[in-house]
């Protein structure tokens, strides 16, 4: 038995190459051992050391790189986290993006990207489900606060991703809750709300009348909807006590929206002042999380870049807006360089830190030409 006497079993093991297992560790350690300092110069190398580990192990992603130029050579020689080339996450659609040699002693999760057909959806098999527990409870934790019994309650209004068992953001919500973001006497199962407002509300009432915050993580539409019923009720405003937290978009029910108009419509329904938010995805273990203004902050083991929009191969410097490429070191058993349809720009204030942004839009929906390349 470990020393603490919990079971053998019971204890995370990873297991596969030594540089996989001593990679697992690092990562460990370096996400648990995170503060709000950018810790630019211990990021920059294991940002590398997890570049070349993937460069070797996850063949997709190395062929990505040989059909950007990279030669092995360039891999090794390579000495910024900046310069390091990002996939596409619609590769998640076209194969199987895995690195070989880490494992843990868990059953895998395998998580689905929403879309209309089968075909449409990509699969992001996760080997290190606790290290993607570690990134979302040490990340939530940072924003929100630790989980105690007058702490944070994590709620969830996710219509169209309960339905699905393979959904990445449901369990998040859940693993946070069982994490202690959670009512008395709850499960983490509870405190999902499907099509029933009216139950959502009277949770949302009772949990501020114990004196317990609220973080209700909701899919944008589900939320303008449930905000327009909130002012339509005649309930006193949310001005304090609850965080709405939107992510997602409108998956087709309405127009998409600009980031902005989804806050105007939001504190105009629920009266509350502040609008929060999630930034994650099936592809990515990791989130950033925004508590007011659309400025997402992402933790230490995470740096976004924003690249040019008329050259996705090149990076933008003049502070514009531009789509998102997304490093994240927790993503260490499938790829941790990623290349997003999003657009965004850098926090005025953190114009070179790579830790905040402000999350505008999306491209269009049309899937990235390149990543025909990938297709045998």
């Amino acid at each position: 038995m470990p020393p603490d006497g919990s079971p053998l079993e019971d204890v995370v093991m990873p297991s596969g190459s030594a540089e996989g297992v001593a990679l697992w560790h690092a990562v460990a350690d370096f996400i648990a051992g995170s503060t709000g300092d950018a810790q630019n110069e211990a990021f920059n190398n294991l940002a590398l050391r997890v570049f070349r580990f993937q460069y070797q192990g996850c063949s997709l992603y190395r062929t990505w790189c040989g059909h950007l130029g990279w030669s092995p050579l360039d891999v090794t020689s390579l000495s910024r986290w900046q310069d390091i080339p990002a996939m596409p996450v619609e590769a998640f659609r076209w194969g199987h993006v895995h690195s070989e040699g880490l494992i843990e002693n868990r059953p895998p999760l395998v998580f689905r990207t929403s879309g209309t057909t089968g075909a449409d959806r990509g699969t992001h098999r996760v080997l290190t489900p606790e290290l993607y527990r570690m990134s979302a409870t040490v990340g939530f934790a940072q924003r929100f606060g630790p989980p105690s019994d007058h702490g944070a309650v994590v709620l969830g209004l996710l219509p169209g991703y309960l339905e699905r068992p393979d959904s990445s953001l449901v369990h998040m919500v859940e693993m946070l809750r069982a994490a202690g973001w959670i009512e008395d006497n709850g499960r983490p199962s509870d405190g999902f709300f499907l099509n029933d407002v009216g139950a959502l509300f009277d949770a949302i009432d009772a949990l501020r009348e114990a004196g317990r915050t609220v973080v209700l993580i909701g899919v944008t539409w589900a939320l303008v909807d449930a905000s327009e019923a909130w002012k339509a009720s005649g309930r006193a405003p949310l001005t304090e006590g609850v965080h709405i937290a939107v992510t997602g978009g409108m998956k087709g029910r309405r127009e998409e929206w600009v980031a902005e108009r989804v806050r105007r419509a939001l504190q105009s329904g629920f009266g509350c002042t502040e609008v929060a938010g999630e930034y994650g995805m099936t592809e990515l273990l990791s989130q950033a999380w925004s508590l007011k203004e659309g400025v997402y902050q992402i933790p230490p083991w995470m740096r976004v870049r924003i690249r040019r929009t008329d050259d996705p191969l090149s990076i933008n410097v003049s502070g514009s807006t531009g789509g998102v490429d997304v490093i994240d070191l927790a993503n260490l058993s499938s790829c941790a360089f990623l290349s997003t349809q999003d657009l965004a720009r850098y926090h005025a204030a953190d114009i070179t830190g790579n830790q905040s942004f402000t999350l505008l839009g999306r491209f269009d929906r049309s899937e990235v030409r390149g990543c025909n390349l990938l297709v045998d």
